[in-house]
């Protein structure tokens, strides 16, 4: 059975194509909100496409690992999307790891390129790891999307990347010892997605508020779900009470 069969397709969802799929019937929906900035689904595109383009282009392709070291911003969100168009994984790096407990996952996971944000490159330094590239969010990152085109970006692989192929890693506690990683397929974050709508009866235009860490599941699942939904996330850098409330005052957020 070929790549291009259609059942072969039908069974291959990948969340990068997913969201360009939202992007394509809601443009000018807002996707994510962080502080006063705001993305709508059409602009999100543009600059997953480029990022994924950037990754394209210093050699990461599908199964390759791209590390993310960052609080809660709206790059995070981006470098997720922009690896899973080209079947690469995501490494959700916890920030608050010791050094010996993130070099352990770096050593475990040997991402091709790191994102992090300025505040946490010491952190990478204090590892003693060197030679992975590195892409800080900020003037750098915004200079590497101006110049890599908005387009649609090819798989960067073999094959038709989706389905079983990893999406993202996560980390457990490592209670009996250090963290251990857990990959997450593109199919399993698509049925969660589902099971997340069907279970609590959340519209599609549901907005999801992304307060608690991204590195995990608890916002990451269904930051991801409500995106491929077409709804609205707001990410929130950690428990704001009052920017808390207020999108629970002023935003169509579905409670049980």
């Amino acid at each position: 059975m070929s790549s291009s069969d259609p059942a072969t397709l039908a069974g291959s969802g990948n969340v990068g194509r997913m969201f360009a799929a939202q992007a394509q019937r809601r443009p000018c929906d807002i996707a994510l909100a962080c502080d006063d900035a705001t993305l709508s689904y059409s602009q999100l595109n543009a600059r997953v496409n480029r990022l994924a383009q950037v990754m394209l282009a210093q050699g990461t392709g599908r199964g390759d690992r791209v590390g993310l070291l960052a609080r809660n911003c709206l790059s995070f969100i981006e470098v997720e999307l922009a690896a899973a168009k080209i079947g690469a994984i995501t490494v959700s790096l916890n920030w608050r790891l010791s050094p010996v407990e993130l070099r352990h996952c770096l050593q475990l996971t040997e991402p091709r390129i790191i994102f992090a944000q300025a505040g946490y490159v010491e952190h990478l330094d204090q590892t003693g790891l060197s030679g992975t590239n590195r892409l800080v969010f900020g003037d750098d990152y915004e200079a590497a999307l101006a110049k890599a085109p908005a387009t649609e970006p090819r798989a960067g692989g073999a094959g038709h990347a989706g389905g079983e192929d990893g999406l993202v890693i996560i980390f457990t506690s490592g209670t009996t010892g250090l963290p251990k990683g857990a990959l997450i397929s593109h199919r399993a974050m698509i049925a969660r997605g589902m099971i997340y709508g069907a279970e609590t009866g959340a519209p599609a235009k549901d907005t999801f508020v992304a307060w608690t860490p991204l590195f995990h599941m608890g916002a990451n699942d269904f930051a991801l779900a409500t995106l491929l939904r077409g709804g609205k996330v707001i990410i929130v850098d950690g428990y704001q009470p009052v920017v808390l409330i207020n999108a629970i005052k002023t935003e169509n957020i579905h409670c049980q």
